[in-house]
């Protein structure tokens, strides 16, 4: 069948962002929301390690994935936004802009360094969206004051190792895992 292999990643990427679009229609922290929700991250858990299983990676599929990404978490933002804004404390709505600062001179050193674009896939990236990703789920369980503070702690470390990559790195290496790694490098 032709959906084998080559094609499956590339579903359950276009999945995910008919989902997403489906969850604009779905009141927020409801059952089906949560459904549609963790889809969503399943398949952007999946996608690219079903293309690299399969060895179907490719510039779309990467492009594709990263559109996904985007439409989900604007969505999920669009969600869930209104239902924090209230709710986080003044010293957290200060860590977040600061986050932001952090992270949009990080890419501003990059993109001036290298001339492109540079985000790096640094473990604590990955964490950090795991951890904003759970946010939906931890809001039910834990207090938001408390959810506040963990994500701006592993959102804050996250920010900070990027800059400092952008800033140490000599040339764009995208797949460094962390900052230690520059010193093994030179």
């Amino acid at each position: 069948m032709i959906l084998q292999g080559k094609n499956l990643a590339n579903i359950l990427t276009f999945s995910r962002i008919v989902s997403a679009c489906l969850l604009l229609f779905t009141p927020p922290l409801s059952i089906l929301f949560y459904v549609i929700y963790t889809y969503c991250g399943v398949t952007d858990l999946v996608d690219g390690s079903v293309a690299r299983k399969m060895n179907a990676e490719s510039k779309t599929g990467a492009l594709i994935d990263s559109i996904a990404d985007l439409i989900f978490i604007i969505v999920a933002g669009i969600k869930i936004a209104p239902i924090l804004i209230d709710k986080i404390p003044v010293w957290g709505q200060i860590a977040i802009i600061g986050i932001v600062v952090i992270r949009i001179t990080a890419y501003t050193v990059g993109a001036i360094k290298f001339r492109r674009f540079a985000s790096l896939h640094i473990i604590s990236n990955k964490v950090t969206g795991g951890i904003l990703f759970l946010i939906p789920y931890g809001i039910i369980v834990v207090r938001i004051p408390i959810v506040c503070a963990i994500v701006c702690i592993v959102a804050a470390v996250s920010a900070v190792e990027e800059l400092v990559c952008e800033i140490r790195l000599e040339d764009y290496r995208p797949d460094i895992k962390t900052v230690f790694e520059i010193k093994s490098m030179r």
